[in-house]
């Protein structure tokens, strides 16, 4: 009777333990969702003439391989041509005018049009309407 005692207990406390364990495998598995649905951070300014006028600043969080084009359309009104944005909430060059919408991502003059670029975390993007002359 006494091993018959003994086994019982060593039953449930086995199991309790391996109760105990998966739900903390489910409470980590959740952290993990949760840690993936966070998104990148990025910082958009949208100006005029090399910054003078400022025309919109928004700090957005976004789902991860978003292209810069996917965000500028989610969040603004955009026209595009070729990939390249051409106009931003209406703001865009006349026939013959040498205007354009030129863009720096943390500092530095793109080098492909926002179509192809990635997006990636921490990034401040400025798109300027100014002259290309």
């Amino acid at each position: 009777m006494k091993f018959f005692k003994l086994v019982l207990s060593l039953m449930l406390s086995t199991g309790i333990l391996l109760g105990c364990g998966s739900a903390d495998l489910d409470n980590n598995e959740g952290q993990t969702e949760q840690s993936e649905v966070q998104g990148l951070q990025v910082e958009l300014v949208i100006s005029q003439e090399n910054g003078e006028e400022i025309l919109a600043q928004e700090e957005l969080e976004i789902e991860e391989g978003l292209t810069l084009m996917e965000v500028m359309q989610e969040n603004f009104e955009v026209e595009e041509e070729d990939g390249f944005i051409s106009a931003i909430n209406g703001i865009q060059a006349e026939d013959g005018e040498p205007y354009a919408w030129l863009y720096t991502i943390n500092g530095e003059h793109a080098t492909v049009g926002a179509a192809d670029y990635e997006i990636e975390n921490g990034d401040v993007i400025e798109f300027d309407f100014q002259s290309w002359e």
